[in-house]
């Protein structure tokens, strides 16, 4: 056996690992969201997208078997392609579950307890600067991973949401100071 095989190998069972923990992470979220009470629709064709960057990503994997390279440029094209079936497993585990829930917003890709958030940052701010900014994008702070920005469809959908936020957790809506 020599050193790439033994990369294939381990590159091929760490995105099959990866692959089979997805409703694992799914179920992860539920618990941890509570019940939803705003839904998000999912964009169109995405879970053709997120399967497309799987098996794009398996074909990297596969490159690296019927060329030669070095042992480094492997390395990388394997964590690359590991690091990309990562990023579609978030995609699949939180792709339905789009919207204002009672205990977490979840949107796209992106899962932000209420617990983790420490300010809105854009709400923060006078009404005039407000107007700087996209009116589809929540900006959050949150305490664990810093700043988090949140896409939404239109300005609608993320006052919905907001009033979703500030009705379950009050102490989050700006000017309220904790006790």
């Amino acid at each position: 056996m020599d050193i790439t095989f033994i990369l294939l190998l381990i590159s091929y069972c760490a995105s099959l690992v990866i692959l089979l923990s997805i409703p694992l992470r799914r179920r992860a979220v539920l618990l941890r969201a509570g019940r939803r009470i705003v839904e998000i629709k999912a964009k169109k064709r995405a879970f053709f997208k997120t399967l497309f960057i799987v098996l794009l990503c398996w074909l990297i994997i596969f490159v690296v078997k019927i060329r030669y390279f070095s042992v480094f440029v492997e390395i990388a094209f394997c964590g690359t392609a590991i690091l990309g079936i990562e990023f579609a497993a978030r995609q699949f585990s939180l792709m339905t579950l789009n919207g204002a829930w009672q205990n977490a917003l979840i949107v796209d890709s992106e899962a932000v307890l209420y617990d983790d958030i420490a300010v809105f940052p854009v709400l923060q701010l006078p009404a005039s600067e407000q107007k700087n900014y996209p009116k589809n994008v929540l900006v959050i702070e949150t305490k664990s991973r810093g700043t988090v920005q949140l896409i939404f469809k239109d300005e609608n959908l993320l006052n919905k949401v907001l009033e979703v936020v500030f009705t379950e957790r009050p102490d989050l809506k700006p000017g309220v100071e904790e006790e």
